[in-house]
């Protein structure tokens, strides 16, 4: 009997079903994406208004401090969300151009950009990097969303502070390497494997999409690069990043 067949059907079967599996996320993320670009229309026209309106309100003079400061902070908070929904969109468009991209100056960026929620959660952030590591070839907009989604999520695993390390170095054969550690309680063990599948999310439901490391390895494999997490759990995490540098 001939049973190259039947040997063969249940391995292309498992091939199906897994090109199946990847043809629904793919659809999944397209239709969230549409969504949220609408959403983030539909929330643009009223932000702006607060940015305008807060800042008309401290040009009036003899406002009394307190009023003057919580304004302020109307005013900051309007235009830090401004500027995530136009990295949102500009997430959706991918139309950024990739080039010679400083890792070590979109890293500061990112964080000056989150300064705010790092000292109100009591976090200490220490740098370790190189001052002569050579930029790698790639878009400066998506890898400030990969670092701003790994740093969110370590802020967000020291909710009573802790220790945040950022390091870029060299590796021995010439990539570029980026680590980013927490000392929150690291990632348990049963779903440290699947943190970068779409949909999947440690958080309790309806914190947490899970799409942001899924996202995220999607953006730094565009960029030429991998992303592996090294769980230490009790103890934090570390996400490392390694690109090739560009070409001299």
């Amino acid at each position: 009997m001939d049973t190259s067949r039947a040997e063969h059907s249940p391995r292309q079967e498992d091939v199906d079903e897994k090109l199946l599996r990847q043809l629904a996320d793919t659809e999944k993320m397209a239709e969230l994406g549409r969504l949220s670009v609408g959403i983030i229309h539909e929330i643009n026209t009223p932000l702006s208004v607060i940015a305008a309106a807060s800042q008309m309100v401290l040009r009036e003079r003899d406002l009394p401090d307190s009023v003057t400061e919580m304004v302020e902070r109307i005013h900051q908070e309007a235009r830090r969300l401004s500027r995530l929904t136009r990295g949102i969109l500009g997430f959706s468009r991918e139309d950024s151009q990739s080039g010679e991209t400083d890792v070590n100056r979109i890293l500061r960026e990112v964080v000056d950009f989150l300064i705010y929620e790092i000292r109100k959660r009591s976090v200490f952030v220490t740098w370790e990097t190189d001052p002569f590591l050579p930029p790698i070839l790639g878009n400066p907009d998506l890898l400030k969303q990969v670092f701003l989604n790994l740093i969110v999520n370590a802020l967000h695993a020291m909710e009573n502070g802790g220790e945040l390390s950022l390091c870029s170095s060299l590796t021995d054969d010439a990539m570029v390497c980026i680590r980013i550690r927490d000392t929150g309680p690291g990632i348990p063990e049963d779903a440290a494997d699947r943190v970068f599948s779409p949909f999947f999310t440690t958080k309790e439901p309806g914190k947490g999409t899970g799409l942001g490391l899924f996202i995220t390895r999607r953006n730094v494999e565009k960029m030429g690069g991998t992303i592996v997490l090294e769980n230490r759990q009790g103890t934090g995490a570390c996400f490392t990043l390694i690109f090739p540098q560009a070409a001299p």
